[in-house]
């Protein structure tokens, strides 16, 4: 530690500032991926390859409601989402692993911190609306290059349950700002097979978008919210 290190402000470098800014960077350096969700909300904008969605209802209390919905030639498509709000005495935390030096797991740092009130924490719950689910579900095939199938979305109602993992941006429930780019896990459980994708909200435009992680995850993706998975659980 140096001479004047104990004058420095200690916050999490990992959790959100006082300010509600996620995804701090080094002093000078810029975000690379698209516009800064952190900055001027007109200027966080979906890409040319995102799944654009409208956002028709915003409930931020102590869970955050979204309805979402796009225009296709047979009708709306579209979804809910429920995410986990924090009560302002939750906690997340990070934690770096090394292998020693007969190839087992070693902790070696652990960074934890306070999640403040009324921002999310990890829980989402993706909501199937049934008929408009499954419009969604016959465009994600279109998109993906596969055959389109006659299999319905889940249940109008049915839930997915999945990790939300911020990455960039900035929340600030007072102002109804949430403007972020995350990551949304889906856990491989009960045979049900383990997909990544990114999830960009935007409160201020009233849009949300999904873009791709990887290409290998899209059979997961739709089996995950086919009536397939229900089967399967």
């Amino acid at each position: 530690m140096g001479l004047f290190d104990w004058l420095k402000p200690k916050r999490p470098t990992r959790g959100p500032t006082p300010e509600g800014l996620y995804g701090a960077m080094p002093r000078g350096s810029r975000w690379q991926s698209g516009p800064d969700p952190a900055g001027d909300p007109e200027n966080f904008v979906p890409g040319p390859d995102a799944c654009v969605f409208e956002i028709k209802e915003w409930r931020w209390d102590k869970h955050l409601w979204i309805e979402v919905e796009s225009a296709t030639a047979d009708g709306p498509a579209g979804f809910g989402l429920v995410l986990g709000l924090s009560n302002g005495t939750q906690t997340d935390a990070v934690e770096s692993w090394e292998l020693d030096g007969r190839g087992a797991p070693v902790r070696t740092s652990r960074e934890e911190w306070t999640i403040p009130l009324g921002h999310p924490t990890r829980e989402l719950a993706l909501v199937s609306h049934g008929e408009r689910t499954t419009r969604l579900l016959r465009g994600l095939e279109h998109c993906f290059g596969f055959e389109p199938k006659t299999r319905p979305a889940l249940p109008d109602k049915s839930a997915v349950m999945s990790v939300l993992l911020p990455l960039r941006g900035l929340i600030v429930p007072d102002q109804d700002r949430f403007t972020m780019r995350t990551k949304v896990v889906l856990e491989e459980q009960n045979g049900w097979p383990y997909a990544e994708f990114f999830l960009n909200i935007n409160s201020v435009r009233r849009q949300l978008w999904v873009s791709e992680k990887s290409g290998e995850y899209r059979q997961a993706i739709l089996f995950r919210f086919s009536d397939f998975a229900a089967e399967a659980g």
